[in-house]
């Protein structure tokens, strides 16, 4: 589909003024708040098996859905244009079960890449938190750092060899790059909740951010690491040091409190939907703006219902499991 050239509105150019890029800063705080949350989970959720459970009736029928509808809207849209359908059924099935960068296919969605990074993040952690509970960061910290390392070897060894399995490698370096960042959060996590000293707190947020930046992966741009550091500090303020401001603030927001409920059908189910309705108004000559309005008001009507009907049944669903089968 060929790109659409828009008027650039007028407060464009004072965003791409600003000393960091706003969706890299998204990205930081995306992973900084997985890693925050990983901790308390696997807390929570002892077990290999019960964690994984956890994981899969909190993530994956709500995605099911939010991809299916956004499908739909492909369909939609490409069967009004007298269009063939532009996905096979193994390019679909891959994106369902969370294996499309695994296969090597093109992105449908783009915005599912950092819950790709995010589900093998919680498989790994999963399996370290079985055998070391006690030195858990420590213990993620020298696997994280040894598989990259090995990678980065391995990825200059096979430099522009166009193997299979050297796009393994580069995709295992993507990925443990952005385990650092989540590794970051669960640091903070740790020393917020006062199990984890300031100076191992310290020690280990310098080797994973440094990790970050380093030759060991692709090193972003000036811009990208400006994003990148503004994002932690401001991560690390509200946490570490005005976390009764911001408890307060969500308590007494009860929008903000809503949004943070919907939030994540909201992301997993916002992209094609939204871009099919504006292809559409493009294609019937309207203003490409009545469909960003449109999409917005789908996108936030759909997660909640998505949020009350499917995320929150099968959260119940898998507590009731968890607690029949716990004497």
């Amino acid at each position: 589909m060929e790109g659409v050239e828009l008027v650039p509105p007028f407060y464009l150019d004072m965003v791409n003024a600003l000393p960091f890029d706003i969706g890299h800063l998204g990205v930081a705080f995306f992973f900084l708040i997985s890693g925050f949350l990983i901790l308390p989970s696997l807390e929570r959720y002892g077990s290999f098996k019960d964690f994984l459970k956890h994981k899969i009736f909190r993530l994956w029928p709500t995605y099911v859905v939010c991809f299916a509808s956004g499908l739909l809207f492909v369909y939609g849209f490409f069967t009004l244009q007298g269009w063939e359908f532009p996905y096979t059924v193994g390019h679909v099935l891959s994106y369902f079960f969370w294996v499309r960068d695994l296969c090597h296919y093109p992105y449908i969605d783009g915005a599912v890449w950092t819950l790709e990074i995010q589900i093998k993040f919680y498989l790994l952690s999963a399996l370290i938190w079985q055998f070391s509970k006690k030195n858990f960061l420590e213990t993620m910290c020298a696997v994280t750092l040894g598989l990259s390392l090995l990678t980065y070897v391995l990825y200059s060894v096979i430099a522009g060899d166009d193997l299979w399995w050297s796009y393994l490698v580069f995709l295992a370096r993507k990925n443990l790059k952005y385990y650092m960042l989540i590794l970051l959060g669960a640091v903070l996590y740790a020393y917020y909740k006062k199990t984890l000293s300031l100076q191992r707190g310290l020690l280990l947020g310098v080797l994973f951010f440094s990790a970050f930046l380093s030759p060991l992966f692709s090193s972003p741009d000036a811009l990208k690491t400006h994003s990148y550091l503004i994002g932690l500090i401001v991560f690390g303020y509200f946490i570490l040091f005005d976390k009764k401001s911001l408890q307060g603030q969500r308590k007494n927001n009860k929008f903000l409190e809503w949004v943070s409920s919907i939030s994540y059908p909201f992301y997993v189910g916002h992209v094609l939907p939204g871009y099919m309705m504006m292809y559409f108004m493009i294609s019937q000559d309207i203003s490409v703006f009545w469909g960003v309005g449109l999409a917005l008001i789908y996108a936030f009507l759909m997660a909640e219902i998505v949020h009350e009907q499917v995320e929150k049944k099968f959260l119940a669903l898998f507590k009731q499991k968890k607690t029949t089968i716990t004497p």
